[in-house]
């Protein structure tokens, strides 16, 4: 163990998901000296927009469009969500600070400041989000003004049909027309990926075989809809050199997983972070917690391959829950993964999940997790942190179901923020 190289830092953030990134980007621009270590991610399983509130929180099973209003409501219908705890003005900054620093290396989101939009999605439903990417805002237009519309896929492509989005659709919007064309260069695959068309659409002269391969099938049409594949790192600068060049609004349609859109997400994240104080180890899981104290941490990164010891003054948990590995479930309750934290729970597996598998009430399990005071600190079961200089963010907190509610970027965005603020506040206190 003493042969292993080590890290001296001020600050762990373990988790490379929305929440980890997130608090990394927030303690990058304030010159926090930190560790990042986490897996994959899972961003190429997001859609890449950013949920602040979908769901109303009146009438049950109906999207709301008034994300504030609902937030506003959490407060005394819901005081235990990790919403109740973050003031709405932080909610706008932390939005505000990470749309700019992504915009600020070429990714630009939009949206409506008080409003949520209605995206198309590969299903041919909507859904409704906060902030969503510039390419695909003529996504919630084109819906909007259903005028004639073409919708291309491409053969050996499964992450996304135009004929199923079509099939959907056409009740609400007749002027949709479909077809499949076959990506240059591809005429040997038999299966194709759209991370893959998004990287070669990164070139130039695939950009041109692409145009030509278009250009014959529209026929007039005000839109031209395309699965997410504008590429990785210039996906405006494609949009536009599609719209000039076919003389038609394009816009994206996000896909199911491999989604193009995460990976941007995640890249550009990562080029934010490049050259701050924020040190990556994107690629090593923290394996064992060697210490932990009220006067710092020390935790293994990695087993067999680089592995390095990470000794931190405070540590934020972002591991998410079950799908991060931040929560394991056995047959008989709900643990936390590292610090074996106490974890909020239904008292028994029988109360985990209804018998309605649709229930509109959810699952109890979805409300599991990690129960913090007011600065976000993990705390037990006199409500006394467990230490001082832990922190949680993200979906690993308890009493909230990100995914039935539609709110999981703005909760990660959100509890980072509010993390790397607590952070700072013990800091100054200590001082």
């Amino acid at each position: 163990m003493e042969s292993l190289p080590k890290i001296e830092t001020d600050l762990l953030i373990i988790g490379s998901g929305m929440a980890g990134m997130s608090a990394a980007l927030f303690a990058a621009n304030r010159k926090i000296n930190t560790v990042l270590s986490g897996g994959a991610g899972g961003f190429e399983y997001s859609s890449g927009l950013l949920d602040l509130w979908g769901m109303s929180l009146t009438q049950k099973g109906k999207m709301s469009k008034k994300p504030w209003d609902m937030l506003e409501k959490i407060h005394y219908q819901t005081p235990d969500h990790p919403y109740a705890k973050l003031k709405e003005e932080w909610l706008k900054k932390a939005f505000f600070e990470l749309t700019t620093s992504l915009k600020s290396h070429g990714l630009i989101y939009t949206g409506y400041n008080a409003l949520n939009v209605l995206v198309m999605t590969p299903f041919g439903t909507l859904r409704p989000t906060y902030r969503l990417p510039q390419t695909m805002w003529s996504n919630v237009e084109a819906f909007k003004k259903k005028e004639p519309c073409l919708i291309l896929d491409f053969k050996g492509l499964r992450e996304f049909s135009a004929v199923f989005f079509k099939e959907v659709m056409k009740k609400d919007w007749h002027d949709l027309r479909t077809q499949c064309i076959e990506f240059p260069d591809t005429h040997l695959r038999s299966e194709i990926f759209t991370p893959f068309i998004a990287r070669s659409l990164e070139i130039e002269q695939v950009q041109e075989k692409f145009l030509k391969q278009v250009k014959p099938h529209l026929r007039g049409e005000s839109y031209l809809g395309l699965p997410a594949i504008l590429g990785i790192h210039s996906s405006e600068k494609i949009l536009n050199t599609l719209e000039k060049e076919l003389d038609v609004t394009v816009f994206e349609i996000p896909t199911s997983p491999i989604s193009v859109p995460g990976i941007r997400l995640k890249e550009t994240m990562m080029n934010v972070l490049g050259g701050s104080s924020v040190t990556l180890q994107t690629n090593q899981r923290v394996t064992k917690v060697l210490k932990a104290s009220e006067k710092g941490f020390e935790c293994q990164l990695g087993l067999n391959i680089n592995p390095v010891i990470v000794r931190s003054k405070a540590v934020l948990l972002a591991t998410g829950r079950f799908l991060g590995k931040g929560l394991y479930a056995d047959q008989k309750k709900i643990t936390e993964s590292l610090f074996n934290l106490p974890v909020y729970q239904p008292k028994t597996r029988r109360q985990w999940y209804n018998h309605d598998y649709f229930n509109p009430e959810g699952h109890k399990i979805h409300q599991a997790g990690i129960e913090t005071d007011m600065l976000l600190r993990p705390v037990g079961k006199k409500r006394v942190p467990v230490y001082d200089n832990m922190f949680a963010a993200g979906s690993i907190l308890a009493h909230q179901d990100w995914i039935r509610s539609k709110c999981g970027a703005g909760l990660s965005i959100g509890t980072s923020f509010h993390a790397i603020q607590s952070y700072l506040q013990i800091q100054q206190r200590a001082c």
